[in-house]
């Protein structure tokens, strides 16, 4: 599928692909501001706004859910470290729909007070939430642990004290400072032709004037090396044990792919696109590396999981049903260590192309696929070729990507 890309003149970057036959669409808008655009006083402010721009917004005649559910189609919004996205899928002849919805939606925003102090205690019940989910918690901790200063400590939830305190007009500045034209982009997959998104492309967004701050950061990091302990008490059941580590970001391209096939080895999957939810950690199969620690009595059950990020981000195994946590996570970095078969790369490969193509199998995969390459690595098939480029890795790109993974990371024990 060829993509096409265009610039308004106001900065903003259009991505496009023509899927014949396809009777939908799939409009997203990705702006370039997350966790890591965040400072004291407002950690979890990008997340928050996300929830209001789904209430009043002018010009808009009815609510989004209406609109949008109205025709048939499906939207939803997500927050990440590094990006706040929007998608509407709706059926091609109503695709106009979501270019008005997100036009409207960049400018336009009413941040209603009632609206605000709503969307503001729904936050802080999955804030709430969080606190009270055993892993949830435990990966908190880690983060706090594993940066001092680095925006990605506070996790895309951000802090409580920010989400209590921050006023509805500095969360609307914030607004304002990052959503325009030159800081988003707009992608549209489906069965409208390359000139048909051009020409609503232009219709709804080229008169918008373009005004704010760029959430383009200069990717960093914070040195760490050796291990870090933590045990925390509780009344749990299942005893618990969280290793979080680095995982290199699309920033460091030969990390990133070599990431990439240590997932396939390790956790036996790594999804590009997660349809339109938000990722979930991975429930480690029988025929990955990492179920060895089942099968050898170190646990009960493993899972693995860590998002799609800019910079270094948290990539996290969790071992459940722990008798004894040091043990376990000494073996952890063995299996880890253990450099892979030519039999074990080669199966990892075959996966690794099953799951590019059903990352790439419909309209609202390949736009979150799309976008998240645009922004964040200035290439809508930045992921794709990635994959395509992994899939060349042999054992020793393995064994020396996980020697320099295992540096660094932070072990919370609750039980």
């Amino acid at each position: 599928m060829a993509v096409f890309e265009l610039r308004l003149n106001n900065g903003l970057r259009v991505v496009g692909s023509h899927i014949g036959g396809n009777g939908v669409e799939a409009i997203y808008m990705f702006y370039n501001v997350g966790a890591k655009n965040e400072r004291d006083g407002i950690y979890g402010g990008s997340h928050l706004v996300e929830h209001i721009l789904f209430r009043s917004i002018k010009g808009l005649e009815r609510s989004i859910d209406e609109i949008v559910e109205g025709v048939g189609g499906y939207f939803n919004g997500f927050t990440g470290f590094d990006t706040t996205a929007y998608v509407e899928v709706l059926p091609v002849d109503k695709a106009e729909l979501g270019f008005m919805i997100e036009a409207n939606r960049m400018v336009n925003a009413l941040f209603l007070d009632n609206e605000f102090n709503l969307e503001r205690s729904i936050v802080l019940s999955e804030f709430d939430m969080n606190e009270n989910d055993e892993e949830a918690r435990m990966s908190l901790i880690a983060a706090r642990k594993m940066w001092d200063t680095h925006p990605y400590r506070h996790m895309v939830i951000g802090v409580r004290r920010d989400l209590e305190g921050v006023t509805r007009d500095e969360l609307y500045r914030y607004y304002r400072q990052y959503y325009h034209p030159s800081n988003a982009v707009l992608v549209a997959v489906g069965g409208l032709s390359e000139h048909e998104v051009e020409k609503l492309a232009k219709s709804y967004f080229g008169g918008l004037s373009d005004e704010g701050l760029s959430g383009a950061i200069e990717p960093w990091d914070e040195e760490g090396a050796g291990v870090i302990r933590m045990s925390i008490k509780g009344s749990t059941s299942v005893p618990r044990l969280l290793t979080m580590f680095k995982a290199p970001g699309l920033s460091n391209g030969q990390g990133f792919r070599a990431q990439l096939l240590t997932d396939f080895i390790l956790i036996g999957d790594r999804p590009l696109a997660y349809g339109l939810t938000a990722a979930e950690p991975i429930s480690v199969p029988r025929f990955a590396r990492l179920y060895r620690l089942v099968e050898e009595g170190y646990a009960t059950s493993v899972s693995a999981g860590h998002d799609l990020t800019l910079m270094n981000g948290p990539y996290e195994v969790v071992l459940r049903g722990v008798k004894d946590p040091d043990k376990a996570f000494n073996r952890l970095i063995e299996v880890m260590l253990d450099k892979p078969t030519d039999d074990e790369v080669k199966k990892a490969r075959l996966r690794m192309r099953a799951r590019l193509g059903s990352s790439t199998d419909s309209p609202s995969k390949l736009g979150q696929i799309y976008g998240m390459g645009s922004v964040l690595a200035n290439d809508p098939e930045y992921l794709i070729h990635a994959v395509e480029d992994a899939i060349k890795l042999g054992p020793g790109d393995y064994v020396r990507h996980v020697e320099e993974l295992i540096r660094y990371a932070v072990v919370v024990y609750y039980g």
